[in-house]
């Protein structure tokens, strides 16, 4: 007869393959995982003054509010993009008033356990450009909701005149 304990080693593997974190929370070591997304909206509104933002959207009225913002002085329509903040959320990135050609760009967005990181690009002018018109680059996107923290990490660019 077999040792009871080589039953036990034996029955390991099976009993980690089984067990999984609690609420579907990816495993410390689980790789990050990229996360699909849609563009809502994504440019620049010229003659708008306005702040930096960075935000995660995940409920109806927040959305308003902030969609009210963004869209003073431009053509953008009234009502915000339709979003199922069930199963769904906005990460809104925008930068403040540029001197003239500018874009901000959401590239990925990556799920790390419960929190996701976005990587963003922020593109003002170039030191040479010479513009009429200020504006506000922006760009929001809609994903798979995530209840946890969102943490932007920024390169910084330059656009071209």
């Amino acid at each position: 007869m077999k040792h009871p304990v080589f039953f036990a080693l034996a029955a390991l593997p099976l009993l980690i393959a089984c067990v999984q974190a609690p609420g579907g929370a990816q495993p410390s070591d689980a790789p990050a995982a990229q996360v699909s997304f849609e563009t809502l909206v994504q440019q620049s509104i010229p003659g708008q003054s306005g702040k930096t933002v960075r935000e995660a959207v995940r409920d109806e009225a927040a959305w308003a509010v902030l969609w009210a913002k963004l869209r003073e002085g431009s053509a953008l329509p009234e009502q915000p993009p339709a979003v199922d903040f069930r199963s769904e959320m906005v990460i809104a990135t925008a930068m403040e008033t540029q001197g003239c050609v500018s874009k901000v760009t959401i590239r990925g967005i990556v799920r790390e356990r419960n929190r996701l990181v976005v990587d963003l690009l922020e593109a003002p002018p170039a030191p040479n450009c010479v513009c009429i018109t200020s504006e506000r680059p922006l760009h929001l996107v809609r994903l798979p909701r995530v209840d946890g923290p969102v943490r932007f990490e920024v390169e910084f660019g330059q656009t071209s005149c």
